[in-house]
């Protein structure tokens, strides 16, 4: 029964991520940053998360970032055998590459209401960056194929 409540507590962790982006996408467009969006709009205060983010990305990369981070889990959640690892790799990946002390904050939130989230995976350096989704596109020629 327990597993059913932290998904719970995922999936409604992932409703807040939806209407923090909802937020953003409505008022990031006047601003240069995520810090200065957050400084001014009340409407994104409640979203405690945000500020684990780097302050200094634009809301158009914290947007594209997040979708990328968070595409996987309605999926993911609703799989009969949860990918633990998943959840959390794929947040760390593409919101806290180069953000240690950010994903240590946001892990110890996510924590309070699902203990395991995020067990055994390494905090990101400083000096990570978010590999280019096209970095490998297209695919190298294999070698040795005939």
């Amino acid at each position: 029964m327990k597993d059913a409540y932290e998904r719970r507590a995922l999936l409604l962790h992932l409703g807040d991520v939806l209407e923090a982006l909802s937020c953003l996408s409505r008022s990031g467009q006047r601003y240069a940053t995520l810090g200065d969006a957050i400084a001014r709009e009340d409407s994104l205060n409640s979203f405690t998360w945000l500020g684990y983010l780097d302050a200094a990305m634009t809301p158009h990369q914290v947007s594209e970032r997040a979708t990328a981070a968070f595409f996987l889990w309605p999926k993911t959640l609703l799989d009969e055998d949860l990918n633990r690892p998943l959840l959390a790799s794929t947040v760390q990946h593409d919101l806290f590459a180069g953000n240690a002390k950010g994903w240590e904050r946001y892990v110890k939130e996510r924590r309070t209401e699902v203990a395991w989230f995020a067990e055994g995976l390494q905090v990101p350096s400083d000096e990570a960056r978010p590999e280019s989704r096209f970095s490998r596109w297209p695919y190298p020629a294999e070698t040795g194929a005939s």
